[in-house]
């Protein structure tokens, strides 16, 4: 069962000083997040959810959605990092669809941190994934960037 599928946004805390600068720098993706357990109850599923995240605004992204607003996307929606699949495409690789692995990083601090490293998607995950997704989505996709408003 989806129970996220639409316009994901961060959404920047915004001061009076930062305003102008921070409208420059929204980020969105394009998100679905999947409850296995529920679209199939009577199997037991090592991940439970699956995320599928395409970028919107690649202009602001670090390299992926993953590894901007991964963690955000984690919180949001009370997903443990241990029972997601995280899927992605890339605005420029849209042939390709990779797999997420989020891994603790040992960097000094009171948050913890994620090392992201990536796989091809395996055919048994792309064919779990199709039934839940359009076929629009599997066609390749040409770039486009939208302009900065300011």
């Amino acid at each position: 069962m989806i129970i996220f599928d639409g316009t994901y946004r961060w959404k920047a805390p915004m001061t009076p000083s930062s305003h102008a600068f921070r409208k420059k720098w929204e980020m969105s993706c394009d998100l679905k997040v999947i409850d296995l357990s529920l679209s199939h109850p009577d199997v037991t599923h090592l991940k439970r959810y699956v995320v599928v995240a395409l970028e919107t605004t690649p202009g602001p992204m670090k390299t992926s959605v993953a590894n901007t607003m991964g963690m955000r996307i984690f919180r949001d929606f009370k997903l443990n990092r241990h029972n997601v699949l995280w899927i992605e495409g890339r605005w420029n690789h849209s042939e390709s669809l990779e797999v997420a692995i989020f891994s603790p990083d040992t960097a000094p601090g009171m948050e913890t941190r994620y090392r992201i490293t990536w796989r091809p998607i395996l055919s048994n995950e792309l064919l779990l994934i199709r039934a839940f997704l359009p076929e629009s989505f599997f066609e390749p996709r040409e770039a486009t960037i939208l302009p900065i408003k300011g």
